[in-house]
């Protein structure tokens, strides 16, 4: 090819417009493909299906019995604390404020709030004594071991 026929007006025009088309292509390529890509694959719709709202409304059914059966075991400790005779008024009303708590959004921070609740349940002292010699159970003393007949070990053939 010579470097005189890159000189004619073809030429001339062609290249800068290839390379302008290259560059266009380059900026603006991306939004095209995802445009074609929106065309070819359309989100799926924002709707949620009978059964897809069947099984969310039974999780959310199942994660509030959770909720509701763990305010109901707090409550339990806090009457058997109220029946040693502490002062547990207050706890029972931030458990019930936190039951209030029953909605997808903030039923974690319920469960948090409970479980801390737990936590600050005043408990009944327990005495202890220490352990008399004779209170070890038998299973802890070491049994004799048990009598077998042993195998003599042979040694390496000659």
């Amino acid at each position: 090819m010579d470097l005189y026929r890159l000189l004619e007006r073809r030429y001339l025009i062609g290249i800068p417009v290839a390379f302008t088309v290259l560059w266009a292509i380059g900026q603006w390529g991306v939004y095209a493909r995802s445009r074609a890509d929106m065309v070819l694959y359309p989100p799926a719709p924002k709707t949620v299906s009978p059964l897809a709202a069947d099984m969310i409304k039974t999780s959310e059914a199942r994660e509030s019995a959770k909720l509701h059966g763990l305010h109901r075991a707090i409550s339990a400790e806090i009457a058997a604390a109220a029946a040693n005779g502490f002062d547990v008024a207050r706890l029972q009303r931030v458990a019930d404020n936190a039951l209030q708590l029953d909605t997808p959004a903030y039923r974690s921070t319920a469960i948090e709030r409970l479980n801390r609740l737990r936590l600050a349940i005043p408990l009944k002292k327990e005495g202890f004594r220490p352990a008399a010699a004779g209170d070890l159970s038998p299973d802890t003393l070491e049994t004799p071991r048990p009598k077998t007949k042993s195998v003599k070990k042979r040694g390496r053939p000659r």
